[in-house]
């Protein structure tokens, strides 16, 4: 089902796989090791999630393009996708730069009120003044009909 060259890839590394399960702990074998797991491995550990998504959802739009359109779908698929990955990755840069403009405004915003609130209180004459609280004036109650009048204007 695969043809001939698949099945000679897969022997090789079905044997390169059981070369370095039989080369075990030898000089050969680590020498295997770091070549064939480990640089891998560490090439591999340095994608990121968000990186991981767009390369699956890439593939995915190519093999159904392929699927729908066939061969012509691929070529659509080739020329398409420099443009694709630049505006993904534009939309992703922008929202990462929005954030940071937000943040510097937020910080920038916080700092000035404090430094406004600092000075305000080391300058002299500067400072808030308290408001005194005035007592209310008796101007007896022939102007307030609300206030019950006193008791001596009974008397007369």
């Amino acid at each position: 089902m695969l043809g001939p060259q698949g099945d000679k890839m897969t022997s090789a590394l079905l044997l390169l796989l059981l070369m370095l399960c039989a080369a075990g702990p030898t000089p050969i074998g680590q020498t295997m090791r770091r070549a064939l797991v480990e640089r891998p491995a560490a090439w591999l550990a340095r994608f990121t999630r968000t990186q991981i998504l767009l390369l699956g959802a890439s593939t995915l739009f190519g093999v159904l393009l392929f699927l729908i359109m066939e061969e012509e779908g691929l070529r659509l698929f080739a020329m398409y996708l420099p443009e694709l990955i630049g505006i993904v990755s534009s939309i992703e840069m922008t929202a990462a730069v929005d954030l940071l403009a937000v943040t510097l405004a937020t910080a920038t915003t916080i700092r000035v009120r404090a430094v406004l609130g600092w000075m305000q209180a080391k300058l002299p004459g500067r400072s808030r003044r308290t408001v005194r609280q005035r007592r209310p004036e008796d101007g007896g109650a022939a102007h307030d009909d609300d206030r019950p009048a006193p008791a001596w204007a009974l008397a007369a």
